[in-house]
């Protein structure tokens, strides 16, 4: 098996992408691997015409982005006594995954994975999917378990 010395975690702040981030934890520990956290904020999404947003809104969903991602951080390195590093980025979220996947030369990425269906999921497909299909690392895609 090839060793596994980075694991790079998505995280959106749901329980889903939270019971990822357990998981890898407990994988890191027993494979002694380092994780690291991104979380994709997409500003983008809601910068369409006519209610683009202006910069100071952009800069407030910037800023708790920021806020809540520090908050996470400090609470996981406590609760899993975990040392982990984070980015946090703006963008498209699969496609800043799989290039913060790249550049950060990882073995492995663990994301949480909730189901679309019907025609939302052929509108939009999932972030989870689309990370799978780009990945030129293996991916575990962790369901919430109810």
């Amino acid at each position: 098996m090839p060793k596994v010395s980075k694991i790079l975690v998505p995280i959106d702040f749901s329980p889903h992408s939270e019971m990822a981030l357990a998981y890898a934890v407990d994988l890191a520990k027993s494979l002694g691997s380092r994780v690291h956290l991104v979380h994709v904020y997409p500003v983008t999404a809601y910068a369409a015409p006519p209610l683009m947003p202006g910069p100071v809104v952009f800069a407030q969903f910037r800023d708790e982005s920021q806020r809540v991602f520090g908050e996470l951080m400090t609470r996981v390195k406590r609760e899993y006594s975990a040392d982990l590093e984070g980015t946090l980025k703006e963008g498209v979220p699969h496609v800043e995954i799989l290039r913060c996947a790249s550049d950060l030369g990882v073995d492995m990425i663990v994301m949480g994975t909730h189901g679309h269906t019907g025609i939302e999921h052929l509108l939009l497909g999932s972030v989870a999917e689309r990370v799978v299909r780009g990945a030129k690392v293996p991916v575990l895609t962790v369901p919430l378990r109810g």
